[in-house]
C-alpha cells in the first residue's frame, strides 16, 4: 500500500487531521506498513485535488488552525475499489536483516549493539500494540485481527532474538577468517 491508500483507508474510519493520520501510521499499523511524515501532507493535497478528500478548518485556542480531512463519496468508492483489487501480498523489507546478513564483516560489539538495539525496539513495537488492543474498545473485527497478528509476530521475532542472539555472536566468532572483512 502506498501513502495515498493509507490516508483514505484512515479516513475511512473517521475525519482526522494531518497529526492524527501520522499518529495512527506510527501506531496502529506500524507493524505492517510505513510512510514518511513528510510524505503524508502532500498526499492529501493531491488525494483534495482529485476530489478524493476534502477538508475543513478548525480553529484551535493558543495553537494554529488545523485541517480536518474527510473522505469524499468518490474517496470511499476508490478506496473500496483498491481493497477489492489488492492482492494479499506481503513483503518484508528490514535494514537490520540486511546488516544480519553481512554481520560476519562486522565487529561483534556492533553486532551485539545491533542485536540489542532490534530486541528492544521490538518489545517497544509489542508493547504499544498490547496497549492498543487492551485500551481501545472501538476495534473493528479486522483491526483486532491485525494487531494480533502483529503481537504473535513480536512476540516470536522477540523468542528468536533472545534464544539465538548469543550463539550467533559465538558462531561468527568461530567462522571469522582474518580475510572476511571489508575494512
Amino acid at each position: 500500500m502506498n501513502t495515498s491508500q493509507l490516508c483514505l483507508g484512515i479516513l475511512c474510519l473517521g475525519d482526522a487531521s494531518g497529526y492524527e493520520i501520522k499518529k495512527a501510521i506510527e501506531q496502529a499499523f506500524s507493524h505492517f506498513q510505513a510512510t514518511s511524515y513528510g510524505s503524508i501532507y502532500p498526499t492529501l493535497a493531491k488525494l483534495t485535488h482529485q476530489g478524493l478528500v476534502s477538508f475543513h478548518e478548525q480553529t484551535q485556542q493558543k495553537r494554529p488552525t488545523k485541517k480536518v480531512f474527510a473522505l469524499t463519496e468518490a474517496g470511499r468508492k476508490h478506496f473500496f475499489q483498491t481493497l477489492m483489487s489488492t492482492e494479499p501480498t506481503e513483503q518484508h523489507r528490514s535494514d537490520f536483516l540486511f546488516l544480519m546478513m553481512f554481520a560476519h564483516l562486522l565487529p561483534n560489539e556492533q553486532n551485539r549493539a545491533l542485536l540489542e538495539k532490534q530486541t528492544a525496539h521490538l518489545q517497544s513495537e509489542l508493547d504499544i500494540l498490547e496497549r492498543i488492543i487492551n485500551e481501545c474498545p472501538t476495534l473493528t473485527p479486522g483491526m483486532r485481527f491485525t494487531l494480533e497478528y502483529g503481537i504473535a509476530a513480536n512476540r516470536a521475532l522477540l523468542q528468536l532474538m533472545q534464544g539465538r542472539s548469543t550463539a550467533l555472536l559465538r558462531e561468527i566468532d568461530a567462522a571469522r577468517s582474518p580475510t572476511a572483512s571489508c575494512e
